[in-house]
């Protein structure tokens, strides 16, 4: 049997050492945060799109499915327009798209300091 692998390839490393460092100080976690909100937009709006096109329907047809607009559904898939959806309307689309929706809260892996 081969080594085992650590739960989080990270611990222990200087890039763990460094944000839970930099994680006591405020306006670091506030852009930390905020990064990471983008990261999730991002994620959403390219994969609302892929799935969508995927389906090949567009935008207004989705919309129509949905009981949405074309311009909500706009909106969700700009990476660069700061608009999350409520939970209704991600399951709604989700619906329309023949997918589920799944949305996770992960607890942050703390280290002893």
């Amino acid at each position: 049997m081969g080594p085992k692998l650590r739960e989080n390839k990270w611990m222990g490393s200087k890039v763990e050492e460094f944000l839970a460092k930099e994680m006591k100080n405020p306006a670091f976690r506030m852009a930390f945060s905020e990064a990471r909100a983008r990261r999730i937009k991002r994620a959403l709006a390219e994969g609302l799109r892929q799935l969508r096109e995927g389906r090949g329907l567009s935008q207004a047809a989705l919309a129509k499915r949905a009981k949405t607009t074309q311009a909500v559904v706009s909106r969700i898939e700009n990476p660069g327009v700061p608009y999350l959806p409520s939970v209704e309307v991600l399951a709604r689309l989700a619906v329309a798209l023949g997918a589920h929706l799944e949305i996770a809260l992960v607890p942050e892996i703390r280290t002893a300091a």
